[in-house]
């Protein structure tokens, strides 16, 4: 019998998603140490882009708080549920994470995008790129037919990648954010919205490692 492949076990690791000079794959072990040092770096200012604090406090702190994250992630991707989360590289340079997270996914074809990027990467159009490549592998990739997103009111870059890439809103919610109200606004964008995107935003996107995890996801059986 064939020695199992890092592959064959965790399908993820297999999947490389390519738009230029920028790609996303899977997350192993040294890369989610890495990804700890470049957040520790800095992902932001004063003000929290996330639901939950975890870019807060020392580096040390950043730097495990994100890798005890990455690690826990592998006892819970199952078909029924999962976070598929890609290391984002410019020029083989890591710069950042993108994340693809459903529930039910075989039956809703719902999925939910997020993301980050190192300081130093940000206000360069980069955070484009990694959610034009990632809504191609969701929607023609894995078949969705919905994908969400949602960002601060007062996060005015990640909104706007979201308004010009055909996203409609989809209502809002006023949230405590570390001891203070915060609006959180919500998106939506279906595969006719998809399909309808802007021209400058129909680069060519390659996909590697697909049949794998489809398989792996419960996404090639025939739909209740």
């Amino acid at each position: 019998m064939p020695t199992l492949t890092d592959v064959d076990i965790w399908p993820l690791l297999g999947v490389r998603i390519s738009l230029s000079d920028l790609e996303l794959a899977g997350i192993d072990d040294r890369t989610a140490l890495d990804l700890g040092r470049l957040a520790a770096r800095g992902i932001h200012g004063m003000t929290l882009p996330f639901a939950t604090p975890w870019s807060r406090g020392s580096d040390l702190e950043v730097a495990r708080n994100l890798y005890r994250y990455h690690s826990g992630l592998r006892t819970t991707v199952r078909p029924e549920e999962w976070s598929l989360d890609f290391a984002a590289r410019l020029d083989h340079t890591l710069i950042g994470v993108q994340t693809l997270v459903a529930k039910d996914f075989p039956t809703t074809r719902t999925a939910e995008s997020m993301s980050w990027l190192g300081r130093d990467w940000q206000g360069r159009g980069i955070g484009t790129l990694q959610r034009v490549a990632i809504l191609t592998f969701a929607f023609e990739g894995l078949g969705a037919e919905v994908v969400t997103t949602s960002a601060w009111a007062d996060n005015a870059a990640s909104n706007a990648v979201t308004r010009k890439l055909g996203y409609r809103p989809n209502g809002e919610e006023v949230l405590e954010r570390e001891g203070r109200a915060a609006v959180l606004k919500h998106y939506r964008l279906d595969r006719t919205g998809w399909d309808r995107r802007p021209e400058e935003f129909r680069q060519v996107v390659q996909i590697e490692g697909l049949e794998p995890i489809r398989a792996w996801l419960g996404l090639d059986q025939p739909r209740p």
